[in-house]
């Protein structure tokens, strides 16, 4: 694996960084014929870093970020007999929640949290989804951070909180969804993005060749990719949807779909 070659053509030099020490963590895992795991990257980067990664080396690599549905993910790297699993992942849940009751969601944003957390010196990539409510917020961090953060932060823009660390699975903020109903020429990748996102099927397709597209954390450069139930899809700038249950087909010959979509 030559590192330099992997990273030719990179312009942005923030994410050039966070490639560069995500193959340290494959070489590693090689070298050493152990279990490494980079920093959090959003979906899109995952994608496109394991674009760059997939045909030059034989290794299991799995993305997690706490919850199934994350956004921003950690990339697992394992030799292809050592089993990797999402409970192996270096991650940490941390509650945040405002020390006075009458501070809720509508006082403090998800800006207001990650700024507050970046401004404990802590680097972007060692931090994953803040899910906000209305009893203040959950933040997965890399367990390395996990104390360092629960000792340090103290307020959240100007107000106080407090940190604890919590089980994962009870962590978990409320999906919120829309359900909507819509039928579609056929389950390709194009004409069902073009559906959900309320587009012409040529801007559909742009979108997926401009590589903005991923199904399942993987990036999607095939506009007649088929879809199936319970696939995610993410769009870059536009936000994700879950392909539901195939409900037959209409007199017109158009099948009946139903699409989760993440507000």
């Amino acid at each position: 694996m030559n590192k330099q070659q992997m990273l030719k053509g990179i312009q942005d030099q923030e994410e050039r960084m966070l490639f560069a020490r995500a193959l340290d963590q494959v070489t590693f895992a090689i070298k050493r014929h152990e279990v490494q795991f980079a920093d959090f990257m959003d979906e899109a980067k995952c994608a496109r870093f394991w674009e760059r990664l997939k045909s030059s080396v034989d290794l299991e690599v799995l993305s997690f970020g706490g919850t199934e549905d994350a956004e921003r993910r950690i990339l697992g790297f394992a030799p292809k007999e050592i089993p990797l699993l999402e409970e192996s992942f270096p991650i940490t849940a941390l509650q945040i929640a405002p020390k006075n009751k009458k501070f809720g969601q509508s006082d403090l944003s998800h800006r207001d949290y990650l700024g507050s957390i970046l401004g404990l010196g802590i680097e972007r990539g060692k931090i994953g989804d803040i899910l906000v409510s209305e009893d203040g917020a959950v933040c997965f961090v890399k367990a390395e951070m996990a104390e360092y953060v629960q000792t340090n932060l103290d307020k959240v823009s100007k107000t106080a909180v407090t940190v604890t660390m919590v089980d994962k699975a009870q962590a978990l903020a409320p999906k919120r969804t829309e359900l909507r109903r819509v039928t579609t020429a056929s389950m390709r990748l194009d004409a069902i993005l073009g559906e959900a996102l309320h587009l012409s099927r040529g801007k559909a397709q742009t979108l997926i060749s401009s590589e903005k597209v991923s199904v399942n954390w993987s990036l999607a450069a095939n506009t007649s990719y088929i879809l199936k139930t319970g696939d995610m899809v993410s769009a870059r700038g536009f936000g994700r949807f879950r392909v539901g249950e195939v409900s037959g087909k209409t007199k017109k010959d158009r099948i009946g779909l139903e699409l989760e979509l993440y507000i």
